[in-house]
């Protein structure tokens, strides 16, 4: 009898480790959803802190060339990969070593959404139209992140204004409004209120335009 006792607290033990195995399996089986989800909205995170970063070291490195006494109309914003990158006057180019000495990098990588029409997604900084709530007519200077995703461009928004919402440019293409059209097949065109009553008064913000490609501007120099 002793015997039999012993073998049966031995199944029933058995038993309670297994079933202890498959709770814990489940358990973990969960958290590993909760953990993928986490870990998107950390890269989420990264790419949003990425895009904001580089805009702020754009605002310095203009800033450093305000200092060596080159004037906003001088600056010269051309990217490293044009042809004419190291053609004098290099001190007035903002990503030339001689002039702002800022490093040029490509968008991240989880923020990208490529529609696989030029201009390609990434980061453009101009001086090339005015925005109609800025003190004049002057052009003013922005940066544009181009071609990102909707979380990243919603993540953008809720930091910047507490809100996810994405206002929709209309009026006039987004790369004519926010990218120097000698980058594209446009022209440019002064970004006013009725392009986006939701982005009046406010300097940085990711918008989209009626088919749903999204970018991020920052207006770097309001004049």
């Amino acid at each position: 009898m002793k015997n039999q006792n012993g073998n049966a607290f031995l199944y029933i033990l058995i038993a309670i480790i297994l079933f202890g195995a498959l709770m814990f399996a489940i358990s973990k089986s969960g958290d590993e959803g909760d953990d993928t989800s986490n870990l998107n909205e950390g890269r989420e995170e990264v790419a949003v802190n990425e895009i904001l970063g580089f805009a702020a070291s754009t605002t310095n490195a203009i800033t450093q060339m305000q200092a060596m006494h080159v004037p906003n109309d001088s600056l010269d914003f051309m990217l490293p990969n044009d042809p004419d990158f190291n053609t004098d006057p290099t001190i007035d180019k903002l990503f030339h070593p001689d002039g702002g000495g800022l490093n040029y990098k490509p968008l991240p990588k989880l923020a990208i959404e490529d529609d696989g029409v030029d201009p390609s997604p990434g980061y453009y900084v101009g001086r090339f139209n005015s925005v109609e709530w800025t003190p004049s007519g002057t052009f003013d200077i922005l940066f544009v992140a181009y071609e990102i995703t909707t979380p990243v461009c919603e993540s953008l928004n809720k930091k910047l204004t507490g809100d996810t919402t994405i206002p929709t440019v209309s009026g006039d293409s987004l790369e004519n409004l926010f990218i120097d059209d000698s980058l594209h097949s446009g022209t440019n065109a002064d970004f006013m209120i009725t392009n986006c009553a939701d982005c009046e008064e406010i300097p940085a913000l990711c918008v989209q335009n009626a088919a749903g490609k999204k970018l991020f501007y920052s207006i770097l120099e309001a004049e």
